[in-house]
C-alpha cells in the first residue's frame, strides 16, 4: 500500500489524513486543494474503507464542483463496493457533461466487469487503449477480462506486453503460467519461462513456475532443479519448498519430502498443514508412530484441519481403537460435512465399533444425499444383514443396481443374499446378470459366499463356460 511513494510523502499523507479527521470530528469544513482531496480519498479506499472514501469525494465535490476526476472516483468507489446501480447513475451524469475520453472508457469497463459483462468491458478497455497515454496501464486489466471469458491466447498477448514494461510483476507472471496451463501448452510455457530466465536469471518466481511446468510434463528432476534455483535466489520462498516437497512425494522420496516441509519452519514458523504433510510422508515410510505424532501436532497448530483428524481416524480404526477412531472421524465430518468420503468412512468405523444404529443412519443419509458408490450400498446391506433386517438389505442392493446398473459387485452380493435366503430363482437371475457384466467373477463370488460353493444351482451356473448369457 502506497509503496510507490517515498517515506516523506507517505508521512505527509498521514499528517494530511489526520488533519482531515480532526476537522471532521470537530464539525469543521476544512478546505483542501483537489490533489489533497484525491490523496485522502485514495487513502481510505486503499484501506478498504469505501464508505469514508465516498464521504471524502462528496465533501471534495462540494468544494470543487467542476472537477470531473472526482466523479470518476465516485464511480470507481461505488463499483468497488458492488453498488452498481448507483455507479451506473453517477456514470450517466458524467456522460452528460463530457465527451468520450480515456477515463470514461476505463470507468465503463470497470463497471461492466463488476456486473459480469466481460465482453462489453473488453470493448471499453480496447477503446481506452487507443486513447491511453500509458497503454501499459490497460494491458493487465484487458488481459484479466480475456481470462474471464476463456480467451487465454489473447490474455497472454496483453500479459506479455504488460510484463515488458513491468518485468518484476509477479501477478502477470502467475497469470501467464495459468494461461499456458489452461491452454494445455506446457511446452510453450516452458519455452517462455526459459526465455524469461535467460533475460533475468535471478527471477525466483520465473524459476518457480518453470518448476511447476516441468512437473506437469513429468520432467521431475528438471522440476526439482528449477525449484532449487528458486529457493537459492530466495530461501524464504515457501511456495517453492511446498512444490518441491510435493514432487519429491511423487518420486517416493518421502524422507526428503518431509525434510523439505520441515525446512519451511525456519522462516514461516510451524504450521498445521506442514505437519500434516510430514505425517503423510512418515505413513508412506511405515513410521506410524512418527506419523501419528505429526498428525497430532497438525491438529494442535490448526484445530480445524480436518485432513489430520481423518488420517488419525484411519490409524485408530486399523489399530481397533474404536472409541478414539469414532471421535476423530466425527470431528473430520463436523469440519467438512460435504465430504462424502469422510462420511462413508465414518459409517464403516461406527459399524466396526459396534455402533450399528449410528452407522445405519449415516449410510441412509449418504444414499439420500445422492452418494451412489457401490461400496456404500454393499456395506449398508452388510450392516442390515448383521441387524437381521434381511429384506431391507435386499432392497438396498436393488436400489444400488438401479443407480449403478453397471456395477457387477452389486449383482454378485444380491445373488448371494438371495441364495442364502432360499430364493434360488431370484439368486440365479442376479448371478447370471453379474456374470454377464463380469464373466471372470466366478472366484470373486465364491470368495464372497464360500457357504455356496456346493450349492447345486450355483455350481451349475458357475461351471458353464464364461460367456455372455
Amino acid at each position: 500500500m502506497f509503496e510507490d511513494e517515498n517515506e516523506d510523502e507517505f508521512f505527509n499523507l498521514l499528517e494530511l489524513v489526520d488533519d482531515f479527521k480532526r476537522a471532521q470530528a470537530q464539525g469543521k469544513s476544512a478546505f483542501y486543494d483537489l490533489e489533497e482531496f484525491e490523496a485522502i480519498a485514495d487513502y481510505f479506499y486503499e484501506l478498504g474503507k469505501i464508505k469514508q472514501a465516498l464521504e471524502v469525494v462528496d465533501i471534495a465535490t462540494s468544494q470543487h464542483p467542476y472537477a470531473t476526476q472526482l466523479w470518476f472516483k465516485r464511480v470507481q468507489y461505488l463499483t468497488a463496493s458492488d453498488n452498481t446501480q448507483a455507479a451506473k447513475d453517477a456514470l450517466k451524469e458524467l456522460e452528460k457533461v463530457m465527451p468520450e475520453s480515456y477515463d470514461l472508457f476505463m470507468a465503463r469497463a470497470g463497471l461492466f466487469s463488476k456486473m459480469g459483462n466481460h465482453q462489453k468491458a473488453i470493448q471499453q478497455y480496447r477503446q481506452a487503449l487507443n486513447l491511453a497515454e500509458y497503454q501499459e496501464d490497460v494491458y493487465h486489466l484487458l488481459a484479466l477480462e480475456y481470462q474471464l471469458t476463456g480467451a487465454y491466447e489473447k490474455a497472454l498477448k496483453y500479459l506479455k506486453l504488460s510484463l515488458e514494461v513491468y518485468p518484476d510483476d509477479e501477478i502477470a507472471i502467475y497469470n501467464i503460467a495459468l494461461c499456458y496451463d489452461l491452454l494445455d501448452q506446457q511446452e510453450a510455457g516452458r519455452d517462455f519461462f526459459l526465455k524469461l530466465i535467460d533475460e533475468n536469471p535471478y527471477g525466483e518466481v520465473a524459476w518457480y513456475h518453470l518448476g511447476i511446468i516441468y512437473a506437469k510434463m513429468e520432467e521431475y528432476n528438471l522440476a526439482i532443479n528449477a525449484l532449487d534455483y528458486s529457493i537459492l535466489i530466495d530461501d524464504f520462498f515457501s511456495a517453492a519448498y511446498y512444490e518441491k516437497a510435493r514432487i519429491l512425494e511423487l518420486l517416493f522420496r518421502f524422507e526428503e519430502a518431509a525434510e523439505t516441509y520441515h525446512a519451511t519452519f525456519e522462516f514461516d514458523g510451524t504450521s498445521g498443514y506442514a505437519y500434516y504433510k510430514m505425517g503423510i510422508c512418515f505413513l508412506q515410510l511405515h513410521k506410524d508412530k512418527k506419523a501419528a505424532s505429526h498428525f497430532y501436532k497438525a491438529i494442535k497448530e490448526d484445530p480445524d484441519l480436518e485432513e489430520a483428524y481423518y488420517e488419525l481416524a484411519l490409524m485408530k480404526d486399523e489399530a481397533k481403537e474404536w472409541d478414539e477412531a469414532v471421535f476423530l472421524i466425527n470431528k473430520a465430518v463436523e469440519l467438512d460435512f460435504e465430504n462424502w468420503k469422510y462420511q462413508q468412512v465414518s459409517a464403516l468405523i461406527h459399524q466396526r465399533a459396534g455402533k450399528l444404529d449410528e452407522a445405519k443412519i449415516i449410510y441412509s443419509d449418504l444414499i439420500k444425499s445422492g452418494y451412489f458408490e457401490s461400496d456404500t450400498f454393499i456395506q449398508y446391506s452388510e450392516l442390515l444383514n448383521d441387524l437381521c433386517e434381511f429384506e431391507e438389505a435386499l432392497e438396498v442392493l436393488a436400489e444400488g443396481i438401479k443407480k449403478l446398473p453397471g456395477a457387477a459387485s452389486l449383482y454378485f452380493h444380491l445373488a448371494g443374499y438371495f441364495f442364502i435366503q432360499g430364493k434360488e430363482l431370484e439368486g440365479a437371475i442376479q448371478l447370471r446378470d453379474a456374470l454377464n457384466l463380469y464373466p471372470e467373477g466366478k472366484l470373486f463370488f465364491l470368495d464372497l459366499f464360500p457357504i455356496l460353493i456346493d450349492h447345486p444351482m450355483v455350481k451349475e451356473i458357475l461351471n458353464k463356460p464364461s460367456k455372455r448369457f
